[in-house]
């Protein structure tokens, strides 16, 4: 084990520099974008898609743990293919199961309602909250993009001012997706389908540019009243 967390430091290292991590984390976003389009086109995808998960599932709980990944280098790799399973054209409703293979295993390995009695209370009840959020904001552009930003925010500061993973208890995008969505699927009506897109658009900004963001804005805390 102590073999392995020195090749993961070594490789830290290398990437230490700020644009060759963003660069990479970029590249594997596309090469997990470009697996889960393929397997979406084949017969027997979710199966692969279950795998795929559970990878990214596991190794955002290692590299994460090793301080390495953080919640916008883990959204960099499952946004994009989110978007793109609940965008696209699905006649045949096949794009609930596969969305459901790709993010299922995802949220059992990384989710952690289990630190505490309390935490696992205040999750049910900030996902109802969210859900009825959701509901008033279903047919609406612009209440879904209020809420999604709304959502997005506090998942990034329940991040900085909570322990790490506290954010993806409390507002976890993938939570949210999965019950929306099963709604969808099992009455067999689109309503939340126009939310979501905006959620994960939205989510996606928040992966690809806040790091960006925060990277140009770190020169400039010592002027911040606060």
């Amino acid at each position: 084990m102590e073999f392995v967390i020195d090749v993961i430091n070594n490789l830290a290292y290398i990437h230490e520099n700020f644009w060759f991590k963003e660069t990479l984390l970029i590249l594997q976003s596309f090469i997990v974008f470009a697996l889960v389009w393929w397997f979406a086109t084949l017969k027997h995808g979710n199966k692969l898609l279950l795998f795929l998960s559970a990878i990214i599932g596991c190794a955002s709980s290692i590299l994460g743990d090793l301080g390495y990944w953080n919640d916008n280098d883990v959204l960099k790799h499952i946004a994009p293919a989110s978007l793109y399973l609940i965008g696209i054209n699905d006649k045949e409703r096949r794009n609930g199961i596969l969305l459901f293979a790709f993010l299922f295993p995802f949220f059992v390995i990384t989710y952690e309602p289990y630190r505490s009695i309390l935490i696992a209370l205040f999750s049910i009840l900030s996902h109802f909250l969210i859900y009825a959020f959701i509901i008033l904001a279903r047919k609406s552009i612009c209440l879904s993009l209020f809420f999604s930003i709304l959502i997005g925010l506090l998942y990034i500061y329940i991040g900085n001012i909570a322990s790490p993973g506290t954010n993806d208890i409390l507002v976890n995008p993938v939570l949210i997706t999965l019950y929306t969505r099963c709604f969808d699927y099992y009455t067999e009506n689109d309503k939340y389908t126009l939310f979501l897109k905006y959620f994960w658009i939205v989510l996606l900004c928040f992966a690809y540019f806040g790091n960006w963001i925060f990277y140009f804005l770190s020169d400039y805390y010592y002027l911040l009243p606060f």
